[in-house]
């Protein structure tokens, strides 16, 4: 398979269906949608596991029916007793308008972060591909505070997805990593881990873009029910 960014969905499920064994997770609102709100011409597809060190492994795509324009999410969410960080990526192919964003972000106390030792080598993994990052681009909003030092958001043209991609694998490799090494921890480390799950849990619902777009294309009630579903399983 080309390695392609259109690809990096079944680039990725073949990586991770084959390192664990993941089930399938029951959702409210079964994939595939298409809104009512946006007449049909919006449908939302994807595929949702869990497993026991996983709380979410989710790939989710936004086609806009009318036009090649889509976007392609993909989230990683540990078992809160692991005290881990989220990976999360987001492909967003508009016409000429294609944009690459990838990160592990410190969704957890800064010592527990520390502890982890992720954000160095992702630094210097991201340091040997300068010459991906010659069109960077700037998120906006309260959604930086859970962004860490080494996220990725940039331009990519077609010729540089093969980059894109081995970027991308390398700081999934790092999270794998992390998945394999971590045990639940201790009772009172649980509950500075829930804390910070917590913490993350409201900064997504309050700030983050896919919210606020759920609620337009659901309402209120139906958007935020599916962002808990989908990331949260709750």
């Amino acid at each position: 398979m080309a390695d392609v960014l259109t690809n990096i969905h079944t680039l990725f499920l073949d990586r991770i269906t084959s390192r664990y064994q993941l089930k399938e997770a029951a959702l409210k609102h079964p994939f595939p949608e298409r809104p009512l709100r946006a007449l049909g011409i919006i449908r939302i597809d994807g595929k949702v596991y869990e497993s026991d060190k996983f709380l979410r492994v989710m790939v989710l795509t936004t086609n806009f029916m009318v036009s090649s324009r889509c976007s392609r999410s993909i989230f990683i969410g540990a078992r809160p007793e692991l005290f881990l960080p989220i990976f999360s990526s987001e492909t967003i192919l508009m016409g000429a308008k294609r944009a690459f964003l990838v990160d592990i972000h410190p969704t957890v106390r800064v010592e527990r972060w520390e502890e982890l030792g992720v954000e160095k080598r992702m630094l210097d993994i991201k340091a040997r591909y300068g010459e991906l990052f010659s069109q960077p681009l700037t998120l906006k909003g309260k959604i930086n505070d859970i962004m860490s030092k080494a996220h990725c958001y940039l331009q990519v043209p077609l010729e540089r997805d093969a980059l894109a991609l081995g970027l991308f694998n390398e700081y999934l490799d790092i999270f794998l990593e992390l998945i394999d090494r971590t045990a639940p921890v201790a009772a009172e480390e649980r509950k500075k881990a829930a804390a910070d799950f917590e913490n993350y849990h409201q900064t997504i619902i309050n700030h983050d873009p896919a919210v606020k777009l759920y609620s337009l294309l659901f309402g209120k009630q139906g958007g935020i029910e599916r962002v808990n579903d989908l990331f949260f399983a709750r």
